[in-house]
């Protein structure tokens, strides 16, 4: 019998297997195009990083090629991303410092914010005890979700911080303060006596964060977990210029791939409102004046990069921004 037309699902699944065979030779093409003529050097080279990472447990030695720009968290203020190229980078250390009243921990409140809309978890380290849950809900943050620490000795942070980069279990870090650690040999001399403060305890917080950052560096890495650093500014009195700087110890300048200076910028330049202000002047029916009158109703917040290790971040760039006392930091 003749043979009649092919149905239109045989000219499809024909159609089908078409397409597969070219993507199969494509494949095999790119296959053979990815193939590398290693050298007797190179191939040595192979097998022995095969036997030094069977040896030590684990992929320690790879191509250079397979390391991949670090991800960054952005900042919610557009300003700030501009600055640093982005936000701050996962899998290090970043540092905030500043004087009193310049909005590090809302900078910080922030960050939690943006990094959990990201999905990200997060641990607040509340060091100084200066967690407002208030304040931070008005920074966007969803504090049924973060988790929150406090701690009695430096030590107790500093080795929660490596086992959950260990485990990977958190992404975004926030410790406020460093300068607000208590290492143990502050508080506890030999296993029980209570220390006093008039016993000196000079340069432990810096021997300390130097052990802690020679320790989680690489668990931090491996974790790209983000680790923000709060820290207080101090006066240098060892030049005939009263410069602030940060304290800490050289290892916490070292660790630190981005850091970043906060203060108050020029009154002149803090924001201002109209406002209602009755005067002891009288009317003619004898009441009071009120007269408009402005108000500051925040202050010009300065950002200053003062080390930067991350692309598109460029060191002694600063931006100005508006802090607004019942609102946060506007661009």
């Amino acid at each position: 019998m003749p043979r009649g037309r092919p149905k239109k699902s045989q000219i499809e699944s024909s159609k089908i297997i078409e397409v597969e065979n070219d993507k199969k030779e494509d494949y095999e093409i790119k296959q053979e195009e990815k193939k590398v003529i290693l050298t007797d050097k190179e191939k040595k080279t192979n097998v022995v990083l095969r036997e030094l990472n069977k040896s030590l447990g684990g992929e320690f030695l790879k191509p250079a090629s397979q390391v991949l720009q670090r991800e960054r968290l952005p900042f919610k203020q557009f300003n700030l991303n501009k600055l640093t190229g982005g936000g701050i980078p996962y899998g290090t250390f970043t540092t905030i410092y500043g004087s009193k009243g310049c909005s590090k921990t809302t900078i910080a409140y922030n960050l939690i914010s943006e990094a959990q809309k990201r999905g990200d978890i997060c641990l607040y380290a509340d060091i100084e005890r200066s967690y407002d849950p208030i304040w931070a809900k008005k920074c966007g943050v969803d504090v049924d979700k973060l988790i929150y620490g406090a701690f009695y000795l430096a030590e107790q942070p500093l080795d929660v911080i490596i086992k959950i980069c260990k485990e990977k279990a958190i992404q975004f870090v926030v410790v406020d303060s460093i300068n607000g650690l208590s290492p143990k040999n502050e508080q506890i001399q030999g296993k029980t006596k209570e220390r006093s403060v008039e016993d000196d305890s000079m340069a432990l917080i810096a021997r300390k964060l130097s052990q802690f950052f020679r320790m989680a560096v690489s668990y931090v890495a491996e974790a790209k977990c983000a680790v923000l650093l709060i820290g207080q500014s101090r006066m240098d009195l060892g030049s005939f210029i009263k410069l602030e700087t940060l304290s800490g110890g050289h290892a916490l300048l070292h660790y630190s791939r981005l850091i970043l200076k906060v203060r108050r910028g020029q009154g002149a330049e803090a924001p201002t409102e109209k406002v209602d202000e009755t005067t002891d002047d009288v009317d003619k029916d004898g009441n009071p004046v009120v007269k408009k009158v402005e108000k500051k109703v925040g202050f010009d917040l300065v950002v200053k990069v003062e080390k930067s290790q991350i692309d598109g971040c460029v060191e002694n760039e600063e931006v100005h921004m508006q802090f607004y006392y019942t609102e946060g930091i506007k661009d």
